[in-house]
């Protein structure tokens, strides 16, 4: 959750919704499971000191003033160290609010953890409440490095990193028998603790190893996730329109080092469009500005329906950074790439990927719903209250946040059947021949690892891949508020992992790289 109130959107760092800071019981084990021990409660991670730069200052009185726990000294914060921006985007008293509930809750904060920076001007840190036993994990953004106003605070509840750790999953060979009975263990066990809610389908070589579903589609009406349940992709759309630019460059239409402005030649901002290439914006280099989830867009969601919707309205953005100077993810870069896919194709983004990727990969489930559409088996995603940093409230359904229709940046729903068989259709070469397959997927650009999260991750063209034991891993991930899914396949064949979910990240992403990582143990 990001608090600009609804109006901000981005990946969350995974909660619980469980009452009691205690560990979680394990579920009982399937029949011929390893018994999973029951854990002790770790010792508390010491204190740590944030940054004395600028902005470490900047969050040290941030968390400051929430441990004073007096209202009016968090609201004299709020009108003196925010900025114009971040006030139009959340109000003055929206703002203080914040501050109050979130010193409430938590009985005052202990920072104890400082994130690799995802940009010169944010500062993210993690902490841990002194009421009970909660995390969140806190990023600070700022108009600059040095600057001594916040622009914006986003705030994720986090897992209980003890409770993570209960009955993980140890990467130690197996039989295949054990390593199917110790996943499906494992996800009920995370579920009975209300840490994950979705899908989980294997498939090794050509046969299914693990299938199964746990937790609510749809709480209000106890209508249960199915394998087959469809899930909100988040990111993942990135890959089908990477594979769309890969096609059509196939085609002869466009290459890689195209320059923007020799395919969209009437894009806004022709300065950016002569000076970026496609391979800039499908590896996120591109320095491109605009943000698909301002809350002008969010506030008229029903107006953006189409790639194009969103490049009318972002395209004058000024870049973050001249292009190919460095790595930083970029929605708008894909949802641009959607409507070069547009131009170039002659079809509407939606159609194109439905006749050109989902029908010859049998993907029969996969599409991208308007925000109001009945559809059938679709799970209901579930967040963290805007008011709540820590998980202790009940979670809410996230359909006021999200776009009218999912993107090329991202959005649309699929199974995990579905994805297995995009995974095969790539592997097989059924959507691209050997090279572009092999171009498209393959990591070019290294990437920091969000927190908590694997290290040693590279991006390729709407694809994420890293090492695992020797073994190369491909795929992407996704995740907002109450969306969290990833396909995970290992690129000699020997595995395909698809877990989706109805909870906020990390919940599916962190239980598919532990079975990544459990599985590339094996024999």
């Amino acid at each position: 959750m990001a608090f600009a109130l609804s109006s901000l959107l981005c990946a969350c760092a995974g909660r619980s919704n469980v009452a009691e800071p205690a560990l979680p019981k394990a579920a009982p084990a399937a029949e011929g499971a390893p018994a999973v021990p029951a854990a002790a409660p770790a010792p508390l991670e010491p204190v740590m000191e944030l940054p004395r730069s600028p902005l470490g200052q900047l969050a040290r009185s941030l968390v400051d003033v929430i441990n004073g726990g007096k209202p009016a000294e968090q609201r004299e914060f709020v009108r003196t160290h925010f900025t114009e921006k971040a006030l139009k985007e959340s109000s003055l008293d929206d703002w203080s609010t914040f501050l109050e509930r979130t010193s409430q809750l938590s009985g005052g904060i202990d920072v104890i953890g400082v994130f690799q920076p995802r940009a010169p001007n944010r500062i993210g840190f993690e902490v841990r409440t002194r009421k009970g036993r909660r995390y969140s994990s806190f990023s600070l953004l700022a108009p600059s490095a040095d600057s001594d106003r916040i622009d914006a605070v986003f705030a994720n509840p986090r897992h209980d990193p003890a409770k993570t750790r209960a009955g993980a999953l140890a990467p130690v060979p197996m039989s295949e028998a054990d390593v199917a009975r110790a996943i499906t263990q494992r996800a009920r066990q995370l579920a009975a603790a209300d840490l994950f809610s979705g899908s989980v389908l294997i498939v090794k070589g050509d046969r299914v190893l693990v299938s199964t579903a746990e937790g609510h589609a749809n709480k209000a009406f106890a209508a249960p996730n199915r394998v087959d349940t469809k899930f909100n992709l988040g990111s993942m759309n990135k890959m089908f329109t990477a594979v769309s630019i890969g096609q059509l460059v196939e085609k002869g239409k466009l290459s890689f080092t195209d320059k923007l402005a020799k395919v969209l030649p009437d894009y806004p901002n022709r300065a950016f469009a002569e000076s970026v290439t496609i391979h800039q914006l499908l590896t996120h280099t591109s320095g491109i500005g605009g943000n698909i989830f301002a809350p002008e867009i969010l506030e008229h969601r029903e107006r953006f329906k189409r790639p194009t919707d969103y490049v009318a309205f972002l395209a004058k953005e000024p870049p973050q950074f001249p292009p190919g100077e460095r790595f930083s993810y970029a929605n708008f870069g894909f949802m641009v790439l959607g409507a070069v896919v547009e131009r170039l194709s002659g079809e509407d983004y939606f159609s194109y990927v439905r006749s050109h990727l989902f029908e010859p990969a049998k993907m029969g489930e996969t599409a991208s719903f308007e925000v109001d559409e009945d559809v059938p088996n679709l799970a209901v995603g579930y967040r963290p209250d805007d008011s709540d940093a820590f998980g202790v409230l009940p979670r809410r359904s996230n359909v006021s946040v999200l776009p009218f229709k999912g993107t090329p940046a991202g959005g649309g729903y699929s199974t995990a059947p579905d994805l297995c068989a995009f995974a095969a259709a790539l592997r097989s070469h059924k959507l691209l021949d050997a090279a572009t397959t092999e171009m498209v997927t393959s990591g070019k650009v290294d990437m920091p690892s969000p927190p908590g999260r694997p290290a040693g991750m590279r991006y390729g063209y709407g694809f994420m891949s890293r090492t695992v034991r020797g073994k190369e891993v491909r795929g992407h991930g996704g995740g907002a508020q109450g969306i969290n899914a990833a396909l995970r396949t290992f690129w000699d064949g020997s595995y395909t992992v698809a877990v989706m979910g109805n909870y906020d990240p990390p919940a599916a992403e962190a239980l598919a790289d532990e079975i990544v990582e459990f599985l590339a143990a094996q024999n």
